[in-house]
């Protein structure tokens, strides 16, 4: 293991965030305000410079890195906002909703197996895009209280975001790093995965077990629903639901399309394609549609965020944190399988997975290296991650995105009010992932 320690600009990178984090928790500031003060702080105290590069180029490679994600997120905001305008959303809600005749507890458990059947098939991001406009509709129309219902779908999507390599970015960087295959993955992840959603749903409905109780949901209003009802711009959803489709088909299959064809296609372009396909055939004006559907707010704060993580990738705290894993087992498997499933998951939920999951992927393969049987460690760390995603609404990607619609449209969640809720559940699902795991392996 190489000889890490703490420098200045380490302790700065972890003073800024812990500052970012001081504000976002306590919510006396705008946490886009916070993220970019941060970011822009940390360039200006050359925390980024090299000898080849200024400190602004090192951090802006920080956002470079994930441009596929910022115009991924932009992407599906434009599709899905334009074929918002069909009503297809409100009429899949109708269906769900006639389907479990109104039943709250039936309806959120339908909802968590619907967003995690769609985040192993689309991955968790586009899941979370389409989801939380249906999620909004059913609050609204039937007079829910929101926070179960959202709770559960981000927690679903990240939790899933294990079970395939298109599921999750960690997920996808470490089964290609590694090698690991698609059948493979699933294999190993699905199961678990299939166990922990159980195990969530059930903690879930406890946790919200008082308000899940007092809702009243008249059925013979429920009867009246009718899907077909619901739809809207019909020009829009023959034309603009296949494109729709077409894009998700293209992201699911991105691997075979590579494979056996030489192309290489990447999420950004395609929803960015499709984007602006739909506003050609439905004559969109893109003034109107960048101010209307694209909130800049989440990305400006993902900007941020990621230059602020990347901070502490930059000057070898993340890279710090995995060696110390590495060196609390004292050679044993066993414990050293426990402290990265959990490490991770209890890491994740405070810093952003992905620079934490490429950092500790380069440390497990240091391991192989030196002769260790590592392949227990990689379903710990796919697993570990994932489950972090869940822990804070800051913690992944498809967090920021469901919080930030959602409080768009009026419904706020704290930080702390937030980590009350799911700090538990990671504790317990980590722990159970790795019972799993040394069922299987150790």
């Amino acid at each position: 293991m190489p000889n890490l320690g703490l420098t200045f600009f380490s302790l700065l990178s972890l003073l800024v965030l812990s500052v970012v984090y001081f504000f976002l928790i306590s919510e006396k500031l705008n946490k886009v305000i916070v993220s970019m003060l941060g970011a822009v702080f940390l360039i200006f105290m050359q925390v980024f410079r090299s000898l080849t590069h200024t400190s602004q180029e090192n951090a802006f490679l920080f956002i470079s890195h994930n441009l596929d994600v910022l115009f991924f997120v932009i992407g599906m905001m434009i599709l899905v906002g334009i074929i918002r305008d069909s009503g297809l959303f409100e009429a899949i809600a109708i269906w769900l909703v006639k389907r479990v005749r109104g039943n709250p507890r039936l309806l959120l458990i339908s909802l968590g197996y619907l967003t995690l059947v769609m985040t192993m098939l689309f991955s968790n991001i586009p899941t979370i895009l389409i989801m939380v406009p249906i999620i909004l509709i059913l609050i609204r129309s039937l007079k829910l209280p929101y926070l179960p219902y959202l709770f559960t779908i981000v927690m679903m999507a990240n939790i899933g975001g294990a079970m395939t390599p298109i599921s999750d970015p960690t997920t996808y960087y470490q089964a290609k790093t590694v090698g690991l295959g698609f059948f493979e993955v699933l294999s190993n992840s699905g199961v678990i995965v299939l166990l922990l959603s159980v195990v969530s749903l059930i903690y879930t409905l406890w946790f919200f077990r008082k308000p899940l109780a007092a809702i009243k949901v008249s059925r013979s209003a429920v009867a009246l629903y009718k899907p077909s009802s619901a739809l809207g711009n019909r020009r829009v959803l023959y034309r603009g639901t296949p494109i729709l489709a077409l894009a998700i088909l293209l992201m699911m299959s991105k691997e075979w399309i590579k494979t056996n064809t030489g192309i290489t296609l990447d999420n950004a372009s395609v929803t960015l394609g499709a984007a602006f396909l739909c506003m050609l055939l439905f004559h969109r004006e893109p003034k109107k549609v960048f101010r209307d559907l694209i909130d800049w707010e989440i990305i400006f704060f993902f900007m941020g965020l990621f230059v602020v993580v990347g901070a502490l990738e930059f000057t070898n705290v993340i890279e710090l944190l995995a060696h110390g894993l590495v060196k609390l087992s004292h050679g044993s498997m066993a414990l050293l399988t426990l402290l990265i499933a959990t490490g991770s998951a209890l890491l994740s939920t405070f810093i952003d997975n992905v620079p934490y999951n490429i950092t500790m992927v380069g440390a497990i393969q240091a391991m192989e290296k030196s002769g260790i049987a590592v392949y227990p460690l990689w379903w710990a760390l796919n697993l570990g991650t994932s489950i972090g995603g869940a822990g804070s609404p800051i913690a992944a990607a498809c967090n920021v995105i469901a919080f930030g619609q959602a409080e768009k449209e009026g419904y706020k969640t704290g930080f702390v009010q937030y980590l009350q809720l799911a700090l538990p559940l990671v504790i317990i699902n980590s722990l159970v992932a790795f019972g799993i795991l040394w069922l299987r392996f150790l």
